[in-house]
């Protein structure tokens, strides 16, 4: 029997570089793998912080200042 089973690895990275995901992206269609990317904005990434609890609050200035202080 001639069985065989594909495990599917799925890689995450951050490119800074628009002509980075170009050859990213034709790298993989040459070596066959399957490729997504995805756009984030500075917008998911305040709504991940809020979700992980990563916020401060303060009543005025003079409050935000001495937090920023301790």
């Amino acid at each position: 029997m001639g069985t065989s089973t594909i495990h599917k690895e799925v890689v995450r990275m951050e490119v800074s570089n628009l002509s980075d995901l170009k050859f990213l992206k034709e790298l993989a269609n040459r070596m066959g793998w399957s490729f997504e990317h995805e756009r984030r904005s500075g917008l998911d990434d305040a709504i991940d912080d809020l979700k992980a609890g990563r916020i401060h609050k303060a009543k005025d200035v003079d409050d935000l200042m001495a937090q920023l202080m301790q």
